[in-house]
């Protein structure tokens, strides 16, 4: 019988043993994908991020463009204004 009682001892040592092995590959292997998500997680964040950066370079490019564009039409503006006022110097 204390035979018996040893085997079914160790078994139940080797049961739990088991278990814990289990167990630990069910964490890592959990571990695994919750790294795996903050990995591509902080991948989007950095891509959103030189989108942000292109989009501010594209926006002051087009702003440096309409303010050429300003710039030109207010010249030629005033140039016209020139040319009326020579034409018609005086107002009535």
């Amino acid at each position: 019988m204390k035979g018996n009682n040893k085997s079914l001892g160790q078994d139940n040592g080797n049961d739990l043993s088991l278990q814990a092995a289990e167990l630990l590959v069910l964490g890592v292997a959990i571990t695994t994908i919750g790294e795996s998500i903050s990995t591509i997680s902080a991948f989007l964040a950095l891509e959103a991020e030189r989108q942000k950066i292109n989009n501010e370079q594209k926006d002051k490019e087009s702003n440096r463009n309409m303010q050429k564009q300003i710039d030109y039409l207010t010249t030629e503006l005033e140039k016209l204004k020139n040319q009326v006022n020579k034409q018609r110097p005086y107002r009535k």
